[in-house]
């Protein structure tokens, strides 16, 4: 077994993608042994893959089809890994900003900010029907319900507000401990790499499919890559 860095080629040319731009294509090189679904395509110099080869493989450094060694080829994936790792701890700040926007959007920042005070307004009427709860009960009478209805609602949104927040919160942060906890380990790249793409399931739904000829319901796992946060996903099928 060869260990080989190479880019795709012309189908029609067979030259390098890194040499010129291709007239047809793109194809993966023919090298004995080539496996293009197990071939990793780097984040860090996209224009490269590296794959494990049969022995019999050549080089051909002039169309940018190179043989590496064993550490070099962990060195590549390694910092292959780390370059994915970078993006998934930046875009996840953004993913959760997004979904933040889209669950909670519809309240304006003086809403969520007033959302407090009356919380706890809320409180003191449920716990005392005398209490002043001065914004509470002229919220109460311009809508035109009693000041316990309108305090048992504001209570039951903020605590709905509260769980939702707490579980997208504790999502991110699972996900984000396992970014900056993770070591790649050079001795076992292939072994870190596959951990690293590797996916896990957070639930299922049901979904159409055949069987036996008939489209039928049938519950399907919910998978997710593994140090992905996919925030919708897991947090709708979290427990």
């Amino acid at each position: 077994m060869k260990y080989f860095k190479f880019a795709k080629i012309s189908e029609e040319t067979g030259i390098s993608w890194a040499i010129e731009q291709p007239t047809s294509g793109p194809s993966f090189p023919k090298i004995p042994g080539l496996d293009m679904s197990s071939s990793v395509q780097l984040a860090h110099m996209s224009i490269y893959y590296v794959a494990k080869v049969d022995d019999s493989a050549e080089s051909n450094p002039a169309n940018h089809i190179f043989e590496v060694t064993a550490s070099e080829y962990a060195q590549l994936l390694n910092d292959h890994v780390s370059h994915l790792l970078e993006i998934e701890k930046t875009s996840l700040y953004k993913e959760e900003l997004e979904f933040r926007n889209g669950l909670f959007g519809k309240y304006h920042d003086t809403a969520s900010l007033a959302g407090v005070y009356k919380y706890q307004q809320a409180q003191e009427l449920l716990a005392d029907a005398n209490a002043a709860a001065t914004e509470v009960r002229l919220e109460a009478q311009t809508r035109g319900v009693t000041p316990t209805t309108l305090a048992n609602r504001i209570v039951q949104n903020h605590e709905n507000f509260r769980e939702k927040e707490s579980k997208i919160a504790g999502i991110r942060g699972k996900v984000l401990d396992r970014l900056e906890t993770f070591v790649f380990d050079m001795e076992n790249p292939d072994v870190s790499y596959t951990d690293f793409v590797s996916e896990e399931t957070v639930g299922t739904q049901t979904m159409k499919t055949f069987e036996n000829g008939e489209l039928v319901d049938k519950e399907m796992p919910v998978k997710v890559g593994k140090y992905k946060l996919s925030l919708s996903a897991r947090f709708q099928h979290l427990k």
